[in-house]
């Protein structure tokens, strides 16, 4: 009977391990929110979480089981990693059986996305013309960026298959970057630099480096190596995307306006902001229940690191903003009882230096190789900068608990 009861045991883990990976957790949450459900149940159990696969080892008086799982990698989905937490704690405080928990664990995974078609168009459409103004412009930028933005949110709509998928960064690459240059021919005193980058800024991999660098630094070197020569292919692909679009669209040739267009005042900022960060509930796909908190978890990340960087440095600043949603994340989590990451992720979106990394691999396409890797040193120690502040977070205000 004993034994039974432990393989249920085992069984829901398992389960709740893979669905914590396809939720998006890293490696070192991932194995420590493990390593808590097996002391909270009363087994013991070892894991190493790899980004395709999760082994682990599970043991208690009489027997032991060693399993390895096969793993899907895939983005943050705050929802979901949200409603797995609930299960998990009606799991451990005896509310639903094993069975039951196990079966919504799978409800779960299987649930639909929750926003529709249109959603995400206006996804794409906010969040480029957010970004644009965070990054800084003119009026014509910020309307050539929203037309990219859509046409990017159109291409989102396709569910690539085969090589398609595996080549999709680099194909909506193509296309923005064909799209900007045809706007720069027709409007040449566009910024091409910045409406790239706006137009693309969903599919920068800044959080995936930044996720890696976290692992890297927590010792899961496999994982975190992994992942972060992950994000610098998807860097790779977006940028030679990016440069035979310009290529193509050298082939064509017809009149120009020129126009003059004013620079966007700098108070726009702060009504674009509130709007920018509201994104981060459709990008990360959170509950409709926590809107709120992640866009107030954007905005307060944002102030913080702006704040940090104006005193300190960027660097210094980078740190500030990451320690300050590191801390504020904890506290959340401690007064809503609900995991941190609905509060983290969203808080350092707008902090993660994706876009720093795109500007270095651009460089290096140029021949600019002391350009580049200048750039890309400076990626890396905002990334971990950031990630240090993150911990230094969690040593102020001690986490709820793993997850």
């Amino acid at each position: 009977m004993e034994n039974t009861r432990f393989r249920r045991q085992v069984k829901f883990i398992l389960r709740f391990g893979k669905a914590l990976h396809a939720a998006g957790s890293p490696a070192h949450t991932l194995e420590a929110t493990m390593q808590d459900m097996c002391q909270l149940i009363g087994i013991k159990g070892t894991f190493i979480s790899q980004p395709t696969a999760i082994l682990s080892s599970f043991s208690n008086d009489e027997e032991e089981i060693t399993k390895i799982e096969r793993v899907e990698p895939m983005g943050v989905n705050l929802g979901k990693l949200s409603n797995l937490d609930l299960v998990a704690r009606e799991v451990i405080r005896n509310e639903i059986s094993y069975e039951e928990g196990y079966q919504k664990l799978d409800d779960i995974l299987s649930s639909s996305d929750p926003y529709g078609k249109r959603v995400h168009m206006a996804n794409f459409l906010f969040s480029t013309t957010g970004f644009m103004v965070l990054f800084g412009g003119t009026w014509g930028d910020l309307v050539a960026a929203m037309c990219v933005g859509i046409l990017m949110g159109l291409m989102s709509l396709i569910k690539p298959i085969g090589l398609v998928a595996q080549l999709f960064e680099a194909i909506v690459a193509v296309v923005a970057s064909l799209a900007t240059y045809l706007l720069l021919k027709l409007f040449p005193g566009l910024n091409v630099g910045v409406i790239i980058i706006s137009s693309l800024i969903i599919f920068m991999p800044g959080l995936f480096i930044t996720i890696a660098i976290a692992e890297i630094a927590t010792n899961n070197l496999v994982s975190g190596t992994a992942r972060l020569v992950g994000g610098i292919m998807i860097l790779l692909k977006l940028t030679f995307g990016v440069f035979i679009g310009r290529q193509i669209a050298s082939w064509f040739h017809f009149d120009s306006m020129v126009v003059d267009f004013g620079r966007i005042p700098l108070w726009v900022i702060f009504l674009t902001l509130p709007i920018t960060a509201f994104m981060s509930v459709l990008n990360f796909k959170a509950n409709r229940s926590d809107w709120k908190w992640v866009t107030i978890a954007g905005i307060y990340g944002y102030l913080c690191s702006k704040l940090g960087s104006h005193y300190l440095g960027t660097e210094l600043g980078m740190f500030f903003g990451g320690a300050c949603v590191g801390a504020m994340s904890n506290i959340f989590a401690r007064l809503k009882d609900k995991p941190s990451s609905i509060f983290q992720w969203p808080g350092i979106i707008l902090l993660v230096p994706g876009s720093v990394g795109y500007r270095g691999m651009s460089s290096l396409f140029e021949r600019d190789v002391v350009g580049g890797l200048d750039t890309a040193f400076t990626m890396v120690t905002l990334a971990m900068a950031l990630v240090v502040g993150l911990f230094f977070g969690n040593i102020l205000i001690k986490p709820r608990r793993s997850l």
